[in-house]
């Protein structure tokens, strides 16, 4: 066979390799709240202040929180556990205290999907509530949940961010 051959036949396998990983990759991504159950119970007015209510009865406090989900086994915990980790980082550094909370079947809280991060400011008002960040992997650059652990001003008067 001829070299140019040879390089038709990488480009080829090339593609088909690439667009097979890409294929497979969207089969695993899901979005947060998938049938919207996490949604609807926020539409609720007092959704908020139940919420950090649950907060305190399972870590003793709520003010200056940053509870993070997780459940046992979760694929999706391990690719996003450099972010979670730098999430932590960041709270400890703006005065918050971290708290996990491992879902199960005996679980009161109804969040869809995990990882997942909730932030109570430290006047404890829930500002935050959902997933790290967008995308696939959860990384660092399309983080959701930082700007709601640097910024602790009230600006949430329509409640959370869910």
């Amino acid at each position: 066979m001829s070299s140019k051959l040879h390089w038709v036949l990488l480009v080829i396998w090339s593609i088909i390799l690439t667009s097979s990983v890409l294929y497979l990759s969207t089969l695993k991504a899901k979005q947060f709240d998938l049938n919207g159950l996490l949604l609807s119970n926020a539409m609720d007015t007092e959704f908020d202040h139940r919420f950090t209510s649950l907060i305190e009865e399972t870590v003793g406090t709520s003010s200056g929180t940053v509870v993070h989900f997780t459940m046992d086994n979760c694929f999706c915990e391990y690719v996003a556990e450099s972010h979670v980790t730098s999430v932590k980082k960041r709270a400890s550094e703006q005065g918050y205290k971290n708290h996990v909370i491992t879902l199960n079947s005996d679980t009161r809280f109804n969040i869809p999907s995990v990882p997942a991060v909730a932030v109570i400011n430290h006047n404890g008002k829930l500002t935050y509530l959902g997933p790290y960040a967008t995308g696939m992997f959860c990384s660092e650059g399309e983080g959701l949940v930082e700007q709601y652990i640097i910024d602790n001003t009230e600006n949430n008067a329509l409640g959370a961010t869910i």
